[in-house]
């Protein structure tokens, strides 16, 4: 049945190009644009990516990472009382300008952490070393932001919110959605953001492994009043959740999959049910010496099966050259789950397709191919 499906698909040159066409693009679409979608979702919540490894606590108002509601700083204190509690490093996050020897201004949000572990950033340094915070108006800023540029260079000196601060080390890819980071330490970040030292925006937790997270987070929860407690990887779930349901991405992306795949059923739908059509004499023929729906229905779908490999290695193909085409713009990933999914939709759209074409071939009778 292999060897007559390809005699099938290769008689007719053209068609078979228009179905691969077709069937790729719609692939190379689908995969383009949840790859897309999900990088745009996971740079929304970077803060939270890459401190998975703390516990965070929040005050109760806090709906995603970056909106962080102040915190009292005796919370602090009380969260060694609760058992499994090892290490509680507060974190303060802050927004403002950066003013650019031009005269310009870079919309900023400041992370300030606390040494020695420095426990919510930096991340991603290219240049220096984050015991380098703890110098004099000392300032992390990253290299990817398109405001800042790549020029930047440890040494230089800006203002922020009208106060000198100098750059001390340099990172890269730590923006998020809409939101660009720098680094300061805790001090720094309250001088410049002039928020009270009474108050801090979370609580970056370390535990005793002897615990779980979730019953270190469960203790806190209980003992203390007025705060929220999360895992790393709950506070971040939490965010994407937030952003998917409140930011539009999720359903803008989602609309353009849709039309993707209709458009991918429609050209192969349409250009299979031709390529059928054009050859229902030998279809007909097949059928008149005796060959079964089943056999027919068997030859079509197995057609339909080599359309489907074909596309996929080649819209996977396409899609890697895309990632690594726009590494230094986008953080792009093939994830397994995009891998499966493609592979999902690209048997549904050669399946559906070949059962759309295959209706006419299943209505003929065999006597019927004397009369075409």
């Amino acid at each position: 049945m292999l060897k007559e499906s390809l005699k099938f698909i290769w008689y007719d040159k053209p068609k078979m190009f228009g179905i691969l066409f077709g069937m790729v693009l719609s692939l190379f679409l689908v995969g383009q644009q949840v790859m897309i979608c999900l990088a745009l979702l996971g740079s929304s919540v970077s803060l939270a990516t890459f401190n998975q490894k703390y516990i965070w606590v929040v005050n109760t108002k806090c709906n995603q990472v970056i909106d962080l509601p102040s915190l009292d700083m005796r919370v602090g204190r009380n969260l060694f009382s609760v058992e499994g509690v090892e290490t509680v490093s507060p974190m303060v996050l802050t927004a403002g300008n950066l003013k650019k020897t031009d005269g310009s201004k870079v919309a900023l949000n400041i992370i300030g952490t606390t040494p020695p572990e420095f426990a919510g950033g930096p991340w991603n340094v290219i240049e220096g070393q984050k015991s380098d915070l703890l110098s004099t108006n000392a300032i992390f800023l990253d290299i990817s932001n398109p405001e800042l540029g790549k020029d930047l260079r440890i040494g230089e000196t800006f203002e922020f919110n009208g106060k000198q601060v100098k750059v001390r080390g340099l990172t890269r890819r730590t923006e998020g959605l809409g939101t660009s980071y720098a680094f300061t330490s805790i001090t720094m970040a309250r001088y410049l953001g002039n928020v009270p030292t009474t108050q801090a925006s979370a609580f970056l937790i370390n535990w005793d492994k002897k615990y779980s997270a979730n019953q270190v987070v469960n203790a806190i929860n209980t003992q203390i009043p007025n705060v929220k407690a999360y895992t790393g990887p709950d506070m971040r779930m939490k965010s994407i959740r937030y952003f998917a349901g409140n930011s539009g991405i999720v359903a803008s992306f989602g609309l353009l999959v849709v039309f993707a795949v209709i458009t991918g059923f429609a050209i192969v739908g349409l250009t299979l049910y031709s390529a059928v059509n054009d050859r229902i004499k030998d279809y007909g023929t097949l059928k008149a010496i005796g060959g079964t729906n089943a056999v027919v229905r068997q030859l079509v779908l197995t057609q339909a099966a080599l359309y489907s490999i074909v596309a996929f290695i080649i819209a996977y193909v396409c899609l890697v050259g895309f990632i690594n085409a726009t590494k230094d713009s986008l953080e792009l990933q093939l994830i397994p789950e995009i891998i499966y999914s493609l592979i999902g939709v690209t048997f549904f759209i050669a399946m559906a397709s070949s059962l759309f074409a295959m209706r006419k071939i299943l209505k003929l009778e065999p006597a019927a191919i004397f009369r075409i």
